[in-house]
């Protein structure tokens, strides 16, 4: 088991390994006949696709553990769509690169996954149907009011697709540039912090009950989850915009290789999700001229995923 172990923790580097070096050489001018600046440009996205890719594939697993439920992730809970809400009027009040940005996305997702939690729960509990039905309506009317807000505040409208849809293709200026260097030692640290509740969170995914009777504070674990992965959500999205999917494949796949332990599957799924999204947008800007939103990419994965653990589950 534990040659087993090594053997995919190997591959899971390797393949990150493979997915940096091809995000960094692939495209206009290769790797040797690029520019300085070009290559800044494609270290930066590098940068921004590791830390997108493996915090939402982590926050997504530590949700799945929590409310014991295969099927949310920070995009099909809605909180994406919160987050991209909250980035949208900072965005209308002219925030663009201030700290204003990343705080207001925080504040959108953490009303979100709060709204769809206690809009899930009847008569006492939280069911599979009730989480996803519930971040399916509040995702459609956020993405709604996100569109409402970017039009009426006269955006340009890739802006707002870009904003729904996620993008790395970010233009840092020397003052966002330092905004996203703080932002991602606050994301690694909140991923430390969930990491450090891989116990509980195994004790979590058996039953609620169970993990009362072993002495977890589930009311105050779940409440720290939220906030944290809240954080962490709205601080990806305010960078990147709403990316669809990866936090909800991810972990399945992190399951198959090391099995439901926490302590193995929230790392792992920071390391594999961090090289799957460099894939993505591989194929999302060289597909076409100009580049395509993350999300159509990783919805041609997502989506049958999404039902085949849809269909198995019921």
């Amino acid at each position: 088991m534990h040659r087993h172990k090594g053997a995919a923790w190997a591959g899971l580097a390797a393949f990150v390994l493979i997915a940096a070096l091809c995000s960094i050489s692939i495209g206009p001018g290769g790797f040797l006949h690029i520019s300085r600046t070009v290559l800044v440009f494609r270290l930066l996205r590098l940068a921004l696709g590791i830390m997108a890719g493996g915090v939402l594939s982590l926050t997504g697993a530590a949700l799945q553990g929590l409310l014991r439920n295969p099927l949310v992730d920070p995009f099909t809970l809605g909180v994406a769509s919160g987050a991209a809400l909250g980035a949208s009027l900072a965005l209308l009040a002219g925030a663009g690169t201030s700290l204003l940005l990343p705080v207001a996305s925080f504040a959108g997702a953490l009303f979100t996954i709060v709204a769809v939690y206690f809009l899930a729960r009847i008569k006492g509990r939280v069911t599979v149907t009730g989480l996803v039905l519930a971040g399916v309506i509040v995702s459609f009317l956020f993405s709604s009011l996100v569109m409402l807000v970017m039009v009426l505040g006269h955006r340009p409208m890739g802006q707002a697709i870009y904003l729904l849809m996620g993008h790395l293709g970010v233009a840092f200026t020397r003052h966002s540039l330092w905004l996203f260097a703080g932002s991602s030692v606050v994301m690694l640290a909140g991923c430390g912090i969930l990491f450090s509740y891989s116990r509980e969170l195994d004790i979590m995914s058996s039953s609620e009950e169970t993990a009362k009777s072993l002495g977890v504070d589930t009311s105050r674990v779940t409440k720290l989850i939220f906030v944290v992965s809240s954080v962490l959500v709205g601080l990806v999205v305010s960078f990147t915009g709403a990316i669809s999917f990866i936090g909800l494949v991810v972990p399945h796949l992190v399951r198959m290789m090391f099995g439901p332990a926490h302590r193995q599957v929230l790392p792992g799924s920071f390391v594999l999700g961090a090289g799957l999204l460099l894939i993505a947008d591989i194929g999302a800007r060289n597909v076409v001229p100009g580049g395509l939103p993350l999300s159509v990419v990783t919805s041609l994965v997502g989506v049958p995923f999404f039902i085949y653990l849809l269909r198995r589950r019921f």
